[in-house]
């Protein structure tokens, strides 16, 4: 494994694949009218597609090996020049562009914030295309899994959930044993070796027939017939399928390479997912109130449940004295807010995750009433919200703030519980 790793479509390079900070540091100008038309500017206004893929490949690389990948930003890196980002000269951006250069090397102030502009108008300049929404998928997934702070990474999860949702990815769509299936290497390295034989810049177009093509095909399905270990592994063999997508000629096999591609980029989304909402770091507190939101937004009201018995405590978590969840009150407040939107089914069911059958599930609705019995009344900010959502999932027909009936009904509940 190489201790730098390429975007699809960008030639391998060691130095940064990404890079952040102002692209050039314009003089505060004299004139208020100039200066009202600069106001607002960031590092991304105006810039198409190609223009925005092209800086953040210069700035930003992911090196070094597993398990210690990491985003690296160059210092300084070629970035657009302040006229390419001016919507008051869009007619001249070109001609200015050819005659003074559509892009100089600048240092960059603050290479994270930098790409972080860039990442926002990113998705908004992407359009519906598959190759483009592939492409941005997997930069903003590097930034999603691996950057050090917390606002890229929210703002890279927000572009990966775009594109997820473009691509119609089936992120979290099937059982929970399918969806935490665990890594199957059987098959996997013999794939591997086929689909690297086959790849279109080293097959033999004179002994290159139909027979091979078949066997490449099967590889590629075979490559991505299970999820690979940890995210990075996932993005990587997406990334490969990516620039193998752009090099194909043949039309059947780029169907072949494109179907191997969405189920490889599926698994890398939904890593990201699992591994964001499943943490308690309270430095990533407001990351995985965003990994929440997108979770909820990819899976619809039936992924609840799981999202539930995702963030819950194990065994072992509670052995070593944790909370049975996030201890952080407004992600609680967050799980209650999607608790409260279920009813019927879905606000009793219990998610009992592979490998942890015998570990006690929750429901939605025992989550709410828990809550509700365990939060201090003087003190806490959850057992309002709880009690009302739990009024709402059960459906009752008038809004009681008396524990009482709580008590009640969770007395009650052990034989009304699903087996």
């Amino acid at each position: 494994m190489t201790d730098s790793v390429d975007l699809p479509g960008s030639p391998m390079h060691t130095k940064p694949m990404f890079t952040t900070e102002r692209p050039f540091a314009v003089a505060r100008p004299r004139w208020p009218l100039l200066s009202l038309l600069l106001a607002g500017c960031t590092a991304a206004d105006n810039l198409s597609y190609d223009e925005l893929v092209t800086e953040f490949d210069g700035i930003v690389t992911v090196a070094g090996n597993a398990p210690d990948r990491r985003i690296d930003y160059a210092e300084s890196a070629p970035v657009s020049a302040w006229y390419m980002r001016q919507f008051w000269l869009v007619p001249l951006r070109w001609p200015l562009g050819w005659v003074f250069g559509v892009r100089h090397t600048s240092k960059l102030d603050n290479p994270s914030r930098h790409v972080r502009e860039l990442l926002v108008e990113l998705p908004d300049e992407t359009g519906s295309g598959y190759d483009e929404n592939a492409q941005c998928l997997l930069r903003m997934g590097w930034i999603a899994a691996l950057d050090s702070s917390v606002a890229s990474r929210i703002v890279a999860l927000d572009g990966l959930a775009t594109s997820a949702r473009r691509l119609a990815l089936p992120v979290l769509e099937g059982s929970p044993e399918e969806l935490l299936a665990p890594p199957d290497p059987t098959g996997f390295q013999a794939a591997r070796e086929a689909v690297q034989a086959g790849r279109p810049e080293i097959r033999q177009a004179a002994t290159w027939d139909d027979a091979k093509a078949a066997a490449y095909g099967a590889a590629l399905e075979q490559l991505v017939a299970a999820p690979l270990a940890d995210v990075a592994s996932r993005l990587l063999l997406a990334q490969d399928l990516g620039a193998l997508l752009q090099a194909e000629p043949s039309r059947e096999l780029r169907d072949a390479t494109r179907a191997a591609l969405t189920v490889a980029m599926t698994y890398a989304v939904r890593g990201i997912l699992l591994d964001i909402v499943r943490g308690r770091d309270p430095r990533w507190s407001d990351l995985r109130l965003c990994g929440m939101q997108q979770f909820r937004s990819l899976g619809g009201p039936s992924a609840v449940p799981l999202l539930l018995a995702l963030m819950a405590a194990g065994p072992e978590q509670v052995a070593r004295g944790e909370p049975r969840f996030d201890p952080d009150p407004l992600v609680r407040l967050r799980l209650i807010n999607y608790c409260g939107q279920l009813s019927g089914e879905l606000a009793l069911e219990e998610v009992r995750l592979p490998g942890a059958e015998q570990w006690e599930g929750i429901a939605p609705a025992d989550f709410l009433a828990q809550t509700i019995l365990t939060e201090q009344s003087y003190y806490s900010k959850l057992r309002v919200p709880a009690l009302t959502a739990l009024n709402l999932c059960l459906q009752r027909p008038h809004l009681d703030y008396d524990i009482a009936w709580v008590k009640a009904w969770v007395d009650e509940r052990p034989s009304r519980r699903r087996t």
